[in-house]
């Protein structure tokens, strides 16, 4: 491109800008400039706003003004360290008759190479062409260019090459505060998007939840294609727990993954330590041919992994400061797809935070889980009958209590049965008490494996007696359990292991057994079927015991 003899570049840094004077220049820098232009240029810092931007456009045709050219352009690029995603209005071209064209601020592709600039083109004005001179605003993070064109034959003259100067060194002054604002911007954003999630895990124990809400918030921050949180289990292998994706990028939920899959195995250590694996382009990484394969066929083309590691405390008495390895529990991955990304500080500093909180809710989830066992278990030894291992009398109770109620609703039939071990004392004096406890769990399992229903209960009602809750089971229903169940006791040898006699030798016990049956209703309470049971078992104990016997309506009725 050829600028001609009207080419001039200069690059000029931005200088400190004290917020309590609006105008960016000692009095030396302003003398020698003829009045009028140094009104205007004093009246434009005078009605400077908060908004970079619209202080920029100010500059650009002030420069346009007081130069006469018939039209002036801006445009500007940021370093690599700038976040991409500048939400902030594009800039715009001056023309001569203040007008603004399409010509707009834009991201290059080697920001940091000035000499791109001259590759942009303004595509309504001519500002690009010969007549134009050019003045470079370079900063530690921009590098813009200002192009004003003038007239044929007219260059520029000193003084407004001196006005120029000092225009220039005003948008770099302003560029610097768009840059601060806009981190402040993102930092704030990236604030927001940690302490979301940290409010949701104070909240919330759900960790599935939780891991949902993280890849979801981070997505939608960093603007990227896919966000996975991946899970190491013991093998070495990964399973994905969580993703959230753009609609047009593959899936990768249900995919067990192996290595290389977590990370290039040059980077192994590094991950392990805790830090935040970049790659800006996977095809110039030099991964294995393995991973590779796996980044190709997910279109992956950069991507982040932050490990997830739950740390252990150092023993106090080791006297190392240094913490533990910790556990590598997973993987927090951030995909771009189809092209290279530029990851920025801000972008990667956030994984870290994030992990953190991560780390807090997965030891949260499973401190809950442990609570929750122990509390089951506890409930189970509240509830369960220690020599038997089936439920006990505060469990019956409670069982039938709530059967009753339920069935009363829906009038459904609600079945009884008490059993009693025959000449259980006898037996107990003759072998031992610990042949009576065998023998009391023998019978009790047999009860247990009888039930085909979960909703069926066995419970030791007291010493040798037994208890069976029947749910939805008519009387002749009961009566037919029952008999099976008094059959297969007395066919179930009785081990005796209290030495009496021969080692081997065996015993048999037979149970008598009442039943009772009847549909709830409101002027009842489930004491009628315990009461009614009670009298028909009693019945069969009179009647020679190994036998089993159904309350009459008699009894019923005697026991309401």
């Amino acid at each position: 491109m050829n600028f001609g003899n009207s080419l001039l570049s200069m690059p000029i840094a931005a200088a400190p800008l004290s917020m309590a004077s609006p105008v960016p220049f000692s009095t030396q820098e302003l003398t020698n400039l003829n009045p009028d232009d140094l009104t205007q240029l004093v009246h434009c810092f005078l009605n400077f706003t908060s908004n970079p931007l619209e202080n920029i456009h100010r500059l650009v045709n002030l420069g346009r003004e007081l130069t006469g050219s018939l039209c002036a352009c801006y445009q500007s690029s940021f370093q690599p360290e700038w976040v991409e995603r500048s939400q902030q209005e594009s800039l715009t071209c001056i023309m001569d008759n203040a007008s603004q064209s399409n010509c707009s601020r834009r991201q290059l592709n080697r920001p940091g190479n000035t000499s791109s600039l001259n590759l942009l083109r303004c595509p309504t004005c001519q500002c690009q062409q010969n007549g134009v001179s050019q003045n470079w605003v370079i900063t530690d993070d921009i590098h813009g260019k200002l192009s004003m064109r003038h007239g044929p034959g007219r260059p520029f003259n000193s003084e407004q090459r001196k006005l120029i100067s000092l225009i220039t060194r005003a948008i770099a002054i302003e560029e610097d505060r768009l840059y601060e604002q806009e981190r402040q911007r993102i930092q704030q954003e990236r604030e927001l998007v940690v302490s979301q999630i940290a409010k949701q895990i104070r909240k919330s124990l759900d960790l599935q939840d939780i891991l949902h809400n993280t890849v979801k918030s981070l997505l939608d921050f960093l603007e990227a294609d896919r966000v996975i949180i991946c899970r190491i289990n013991d093998d070495g292998t990964g399973e994905i727990l969580e993703e959230a994706r753009n609609p047009e990028i593959p899936s990768m939920v249900n995919w067990v993954l192996s290595d290389p899959w977590l990370v290039d195995q040059k980077c192994h250590q590094d991950y392990l330590s805790g830090q935040v694996l970049v790659i800006e382009d996977m095809q110039q990484a030099n991964l294995e041919p393995g991973l590779q394969q796996l980044m190709d066929f997910f279109k992956v083309r950069a991507r982040l992994v932050m490990p997830i590691i739950l740390t252990q405390e150092v023993e106090a008495n080791t006297g190392d400061d240094t913490p533990g390895s910790g556990e590598a529990w997973g993987l927090l991955m951030v995909h771009q797809c189809h092209h290279p990304r530029q990851w920025q500080i801000d972008e990667i500093n956030l994984l870290p935070q994030l992990a953190t909180q991560l780390v807090i809710a997965i030891q949260q989830a499973q401190l809950y889980e442990q609570v929750q066992i122990a509390n089951r278990e506890l409930s189970e030894l509240a509830t369960q009958d220690g020599l038997t291992q089936i439920s006990n009398r505060r469990r019956f109770d409670e069982y039938l209590d709530h059967e009753w109620r339920r069935l009363l609703r829906s009038q459904a039939p609600l079945s009884l049965m008490l059993l009693d071990i025959d000449w259980f004392k006898q037996y107990n004096d003759t072998y031992g008490h610990l042949a009576g406890d065998q023998c009391l769990q023998q019978v009790a399992q047999s009860l247990k494996q009888s039930m085909q229903r979960s909703t069926d209960l066995v419970a030791r009602y007291g010493g040798e007696e037994f208890a069976i809750i029947l749910p939805n089971t008519t009387e002749t229903g009961a009566q037919f359990l029952a008999e099976q169940v008094r059959s297969q006791i007395a066919q179930m040898p009785i081990l005796d292991p209290s030495g009496h006699g021969n080692a081997s030798m065996s015993s048999k016990v037979t149970v008598s057994i009442g039943v009772a049956s009847h549909i709830p209703f409101p002027e009842a309470s489930p004491k009628l079927l315990v009461a009614a049971a009670d009298l028909a078992l009693y019945r069969a104990k009179e009647q020679g015991r190994n036998r089993v016997c159904i309350a009459s309506d008699a009894e019923l009725s005697q026991a309401e």
